[in-house]
This record gives structure tokens, sequence and C-alpha cells, in this order.
């Protein structure tokens, strides 16, 4: 599905939000960022609109003005499976940006979406201009990679409830006694993520309260009571 090819008015000016707002363009100056301002187009998609999906040619780094999208894939049985939430300044379509290929998974618009869009061979050229651009891209790569592991260690190893827990902990600022941590995602998204089913997270989510191990304080934000 392409994207709508009328820009919306909270999309204007997203060139220069991204190149100035973006964290991977944070070590540039302003005077780089001029010379860099032509390689970016920015898209609107609707809610619900797909970004990419797989066979698609990747050719292009999508980062994200305003808006969320998801990321997920779907098994030959059609399970779908969540890889992870894309928020503001963020960005995706990196893992064919050393080689020409297709996406491997589905980026869906959650909300309406205004996204700065650079090809991946203009890109690969600021890499080469601009090395710490590389660093940090390898630095979001790497946590990301990280997630995905410990994504698959949770839904093959742990029970419903022990990787829900997991994945609160996960979420927390561990130097308070009591964080408080909020779900970015709907229960269906946050079930995808971690390989069940809507009803089993709030099961659970019943359950670790009644037990004394969390606390909702408010739609979406949840008190944990211990961190382990």
């Amino acid at each position: 599905m392409k994207n709508n090819p009328s820009i919306p008015n909270e999309c204007r000016g997203a060139k220069q939000f991204c190149l100035s707002t973006v964290p991977l363009f944070q070590s540039l100056t302003t005077e780089q960022m001029e010379k860099i301002h032509s390689l970016i187009q920015h898209k609107h998609y609707s809610q619900g609109e797909t970004v990419y999906q797989p066979f698609e040619t990747a050719d292009s780094l999508y980062m994200l003005k305003s808006g969320k999208i998801r990321i997920y894939r779907l098994s030959h049985t059609g399970k779908e499976q969540l890889i992870r939430m894309v928020g503001q300044n963020e960005f995706t379509g990196e893992l064919a940006l050393f080689k020409k290929g297709i996406y491997e998974a589905f980026a869906q618009a959650l909300t309406d979406c205004c996204i700065c869009a650079i090809k991946h061979e203009d890109f690969r050229e600021l890499l080469l201009q601009y090395p710490k651009i590389s660093i940090d891209m390898l630095s979001t790569i790497s946590q990301r990679l990280g997630a995905s592991e410990q994504q698959t260690a949770w839904a093959t190893t742990e029970t419903v409830r022990n990787r829900l827990f997991h994945f609160l902990v996960s979420l927390a600022d561990s130097t308070q006694d009591e964080p408080i941590v909020e779900l970015k995602m709907a229960k269906k998204d946050l079930a995808s993520y971690l390989g069940t089913t809507s009803e089993s997270v709030s099961r659970e989510l019943a359950r670790l309260e009644r037990d004394n191990i969390i606390k909702e304080v408010a739609y979406g934000k949840i008190k944990l009571l211990t961190l382990s």
C-alpha cells in the first residue's frame, strides 16, 4: 500500500524536524544538516495503512516524526508475532540497509503517522561521511537485538505469568523502590509480543495484582510492588 500523496499540514516541516530532532542526527552541525536536507522525503500514512510488508524491495530508512508504527511478522499459520513498536524519533527499515533485499516483516501505522524517509544508498553515504551516525545506529540495533533475544527466551522457557512480569520489570526504573511503568501498547499487542492471548494477559495481570506483586494505579499505568 502506498503512502497518501496529500501531506497534511501537521507533517509539513518534517525534513527540518528529522534532521534536528531524531537522535541519529544529533551529532551533526547545523551546516552538515543543511547539506543533507534535500535527501529527506516526508510522507504521511493513515491509521491502519501499511508502510512496508514482506517481499517488497527494501530501499529506505524510515524515521518517525509523529505517531506510532507496529512491526510484526505472520507465521505460515497466520499467527501474528509483534516484534516492536516504533515511536516518535525512532527509525525502522534498517535491517536491509547494507544489502539489497526485501522487507521481512510488516510495518503498519497504528495511528496517523508523519514519516521522514531517506533512501538506503543516500544513507550509506552519510554513514561514510559522518561515522558518529554509524555508532549511534549500531547502539540502537544492538539494544533491539538484545530485546529480541529476550523475547524469544521468554516465549520458549517461561510461563505467561513470568513473561508478563519480566516484561513489566524490563520497563521499570530499578532505582525506584516501587516504580510505575506505563504500558504503551494495547493488551492485544502486548499479548502478541509475549506470544499469548489477550485473555491470558488480562488474567495474569489480575493474578499479579491479587498476589500484591503489582497494582494498577491508572489505565495503562502499573506500580511494581516488587522487582523480583
